[in-house]
């Protein structure tokens, strides 16, 4: 799954899925548009933002994940 990060938080990142998983069944907890939690160890291959990453990054999440 793709994932924008949106800021960096203790422990790693805050991100926004940017893809539909194809390996899950569609659920309310993690689909396109919702902000999770993640770190480096979670992370594969990293592409350089432009203006579409950028502004998708600033959109308003689907569903925010609760900051602690």
């Amino acid at each position: 799954m793709w994932v924008l990060v949106r800021e960096r938080i203790v422990g790693g990142y805050l991100g926004m899925l940017n893809n539909e998983p194809s390996a899950i069944a569609a659920n309310e907890e993690f689909w396109l548009g919702t902000e999770l939690p993640f770190s480096a160890k979670h992370v594969i291959n990293i592409e350089e933002k432009d203006e579409n990453t950028v502004a998708l990054a600033r959109e308003e999440p689907r569903r925010r994940w609760p900051k602690q």
